[in-house]
Order: C-alpha cells, then structure tokens, then sequence
C-alpha cells in the first residue's frame, strides 16, 4: 500500500533525488505481492528501473517514486503535494492496491491531464476502470529470451504517452471531462529570494542581435526587481486601477508609483493620475482588450529603474460577474513588447541610445483565472514572448522576464520554457550578478 510504512524511512536515497529540471514526474508504485499459483510477483523496482526511470530521465523529468517519498511527520502531505502538482503521474494498478485507487482519484480531480495509467500484461482485466485506458506492459525474467527488445518497446510505448500527455495537453481525467473547468490548486508558497533564471534564444552558430535575446524567470517579489526598463501592468478595459490594498499587480504598482509621506501614507496617487489622463474620453467606455497604454513610471523610477509602464488591458468587465480574463490574453504579451518598440523608434529613443528600452518585466496574469489550466496558460504567455524576440527582426528588447513569485509559479515557467525547447544558461543568479 503506497501510505504504508513510509513514517520509517528516515530520509530519501541519494538516487531519487530530484534533478530539478523545472517539470516532475511522480511515479505511484505498489509494494511486490507474494507469487501466486495464477502468477509470479512483479518486480516493481524493476519496473520503475529499466522501463519508467529511463523514459523519464530522456524526457529530462524529476522522477520520483511515491514509496520513496519521505519528510517526517508530512509523509501524506507530501504525497498529496505530489499527486496534485507534478507535471506527470504515472500509477501502477497491477495489483489493485486501494491505496493506488485512492491516490489516483485524487489525481483525477485535480489534474485534467497529465496522467498515465499502467498495468503488468494480464492483470487489467481485473482492475479496469471505465473510460481510463491502462497501458500494458511486459516484464520478461532475466535471462528470457527477446527480453531487452520487450523492454524497450514498452519503454517506447510509455515515452509516447508521456510526451503527448506534456505537448497536446489533452484531457485524461474521467473528473474534468464531466465537470469542465473544475480548479484545485496547492497553496501558493512565495519564494522570498529575487534569483534570475536565464533562458537564451541563440540557437547554435546564431550572430547578430537574435544571439543576445533571452527569457528570464525572476523570483520573489516584484517590489525588490530593480534592473528591468518596463513594467507590464496586466489592466482592466476601463484602465482602472485596483485598490491601493488589494493583493495584485495593478494594486503594487500603484503604491509604488505613488509619493508618500514618512508614514507609507499616499500623497501623490501618481499612476492613476496619469493613466486617467491617458484614457480620458474612454474612461466611461473603456478600451479595446489587449489595447496598451502607456505611462511614466512614477515613484518607480527613482526606487525600482522603471522607465516605463505599459498597461495593457487584459480583464474585461462584465455585470454581475466582475473582470475576466480576456480569450486573446497572448496578445496581451505581443502588444505590450510592440508598444515597447514603438516607443524605441520614437524622436526622443533615436536621438539618446541610453535610453532605448532593451528589458520588460511581465507578471504571469490570468494564471488563478477560470478556463484553461495554470499550464497552459503560463505556456501561452512565454510562447508569445517567445515568438515575438524570435520574429522580429528589428526589435530592441533583449531581455523579456517572468515574474514567479511562487514555487509554483516558477515550476510553471521552467516547464514551459522546457516544452520549448530551451534549457537554462548555468545556475540561477542572484541580482546584480552577470
């Protein structure tokens, strides 16, 4: 049984430590059964070993095992973690454990896709479970004949399952395809340290200005980045601004833009004044979705190098409802870099080269909205970025970052930049570090 015993182990062995390579892959394995007189126990070190391990580690995925999961006194909490945030989950329901149900239900409801089911060859009849196809696999003897082509045929079969279960994103889960738009998420963890995680677009033998482009991740919280040229503000149509207090970007940056007295108190509420002045007429109204607005940088170009807001309108209002996030959120991404550049290619930029804008800062909006899934829209922002630096030929920005301010939110954006095929330039550095 997968809960059983674990309080025992006092700590996880060397070799199933993760990689941290951004996207995980958690295995739910059965503890080995007494042979029968209908069948030999199955070997599941085995199994994980030479057919899940290696499929795993080629897809360049964290893979963990759940009898191997220990922390002390958090054994279910940790498992429950697992089976709800990894990017892959692949149960084992050979011997129709209660514990593998149990754990595979709760993957059900939390995840829409992302999981695979597996059964040893012979054993599925009797643990089918309607609407969930089991994946077969054999596990000759050592020493059976064919048994290294066996295995890798089922090593390849597992391979396909899992990378279309991370490319297409298509749905696995009996519960979201019942209930559409069913939403658990783990709580949200805030990293408390600003690191910068360096993604570049150079492909190998690349020159030019396309060589310096890179995505970044940067963690923490927004008020202590310092090195970014422009702030994405992720708005409303109406250009309206959220609460000075709220617990949103919109919200931060208003404070921060804002002069205040000795006491934190608002003086100056700076950057509403000057997007009012900028949407004027159209305050009654509202603008275009993804239309982009800018603005000076108020108090954050003193404490934080803002040089320039660009609001984009991201939400749109509707009675009884509130704000949503729009269907063309991507182009939210694409318009506020091209708002960017327009800026770059103004009177002003052409004559002062110092001050051409060359880094942009873009929260991970829209994430905690309903609809599409944190995956997919977090992959749908970093494409668009991604697609931009990539296509324009004259672009000045050679910097776009992704603010994480989870752990999550970070795991999030490393498997994203991952299914793009990028890899990260060295370890995370700190600020101010080149």
């Amino acid at each position: 049984m997968a809960f059983e015993g674990k309080a025992q182990v006092a700590e996880k062995p060397a070799e199933f430590e993760a990689r941290q390579t951004g996207r995980r892959c958690f295995v739910i394995l059965p503890y080995a059964a007494p042979s029968t007189p209908d069948g030999p126990v199955i070997d599941f070190d085995a199994v994980f070993h030479e057919i899940i391990q290696p499929v795993a580690e080629d897809l360049d995925l964290d893979c963990i095992r759940s009898d191997r999961v220990s922390r002390s006194g958090l054994i279910h909490r940790e498992m429950v973690e697992n089976i709800i945030d990894s990017d892959v989950v692949i149960a084992d329901i050979s011997l129709g454990s209660p514990d593998i149900f149990f754990e595979l239900g709760i993957r059900q409801a939390a995840r829409r896709a992302g999981t695979v089911v597996m059964c040893h060859s012979g054993t599925g009849e009797d643990f089918n479970i309607t609407g969930v196809r089991a994946l077969d696999y054999e596990l000759p003897p050592e020493g059976a004949p064919a048994r290294a082509q066996i295995l890798a045929d089922c090593r390849a079969l597992l391979r396909t399952h899992i990378k279309n279960s991370l490319d297409n994103r298509a749905t696995d889960s009996i519960v979201h395809s019942l209930i559409p738009g069913i939403n658990i998420r783990l709580p949200d963890r805030p990293l408390p340290e600003r690191r910068y995680h360096i993604y570049k677009l150079g492909l190998a033998g690349m020159t030019g200005p396309k060589a310096a482009r890179q995505i970044e991740i940067v963690t923490g919280d927004i008020a202590d980045v310092d090195d970014i040229d422009v702030w994405v503000n992720p708005e409303n149509s109406r250009m309206e601004l959220a609460r000075l207090h709220d617990s949103s970007i919109s919200a931060t940056i208003r404070y921060l833009g804002s002069r205040r007295d000795r006491h934190g108190f608002v003086r100056d509420d700076a950057i509403t004044r000057l997007l009012r002045n900028k949407v004027g007429q159209n305050h009654r109204t509202g603008i275009e979705p993804a239309t982009t607005m800018l603005t000076s940088a108020g108090a954050l170009a003193r404490n934080n190098k803002v040089k320039l807001l660009v609001h984009v309108a991201a939400h749109q209002g509707e009675p009884g409802r509130g704000y949503q996030l729009i269907g063309a959120y991507r182009k939210c991404v694409t318009n506020a870099l091209a708002a960017v550049d327009a800026h770059n290619t103004g009177i002003g930029a052409k004559m002062n080269a110092k001050s051409t804008l060359r880094s942009v800062l873009i929260p991970l909006f829209g994430t905690r909205s309903a609809g599409e899934s944190p995956h997919e829209r977090v992959q749908g922002l970093i494409h668009a970025a991604h697609q931009y630096l990539l296509h324009s030929a004259d672009t000045k920005i050679e910097r776009v970052a992704f603010l994480a301010w989870t752990q999550v939110d970070l795991e999030l954006c490393q498997a994203a930049l991952h299914r793009l095929g990028l890899k990260p330039a060295g370890a995370p550095r700190g600020p101010g570090k080149a």
